[in-house]
């Protein structure tokens, strides 16, 4: 017969454990009007963004307002042919010192690897010219 208090300690413990949140990036790719890519491009999961300063700043990329900030896709991501930009949910990594992002931060995220060690797939010239932007919030 199962113990009521066992049950209840357990109820409780899996409503106060609060597990990190994954929030939602939208990632984007170059886009030329003139020659719009119409291929798909996949953005594999464990793929690594790291912080590149705020988007409002014309400087940004001179200055030094970067956050040890690193967000990691929690799925694969398909970026349709003909379309710029995707959703995908991602999480913070552990070796990050900053712990959450909103989209009230206005930061810009470019790609940074992958986050594996051992099967890192192959990545392609436009792999590495993605950025992203934090829409919701990453707990």
């Amino acid at each position: 017969m199962p113990r009521p208090w066992r049950t209840l300690a357990t109820l409780v413990v899996t409503l106060l454990a609060t597990p990190a949140h994954a929030g939602t990036l939208l990632v984007c790719r170059a886009f030329d009007m003139a020659y719009p890519p119409t291929a798909p491009l996949v953005v594999p999961e464990a793929s690594v963004f790291r912080d590149n300063g705020r988007m409002d700043d014309p400087l940004a990329a001179f200055g030094n307002d970067r956050w040890q900030l690193r967000l990691e896709t929690v799925s694969d991501v398909v970026i349709p042919g003909l379309q710029a930009c995707a959703r995908v949910q991602v999480r913070i990594t552990s070796d990050s010192s900053v712990k959450a992002a909103a989209a009230s931060d206005n930061r810009a995220f470019v790609y940074a690897g992958s986050n594996l060690l051992i099967d890192r797939p192959e990545a392609s010239e436009e792999i590495l010219s993605l950025k992203g932007r934090v829409l919701d919030a990453v707990q």
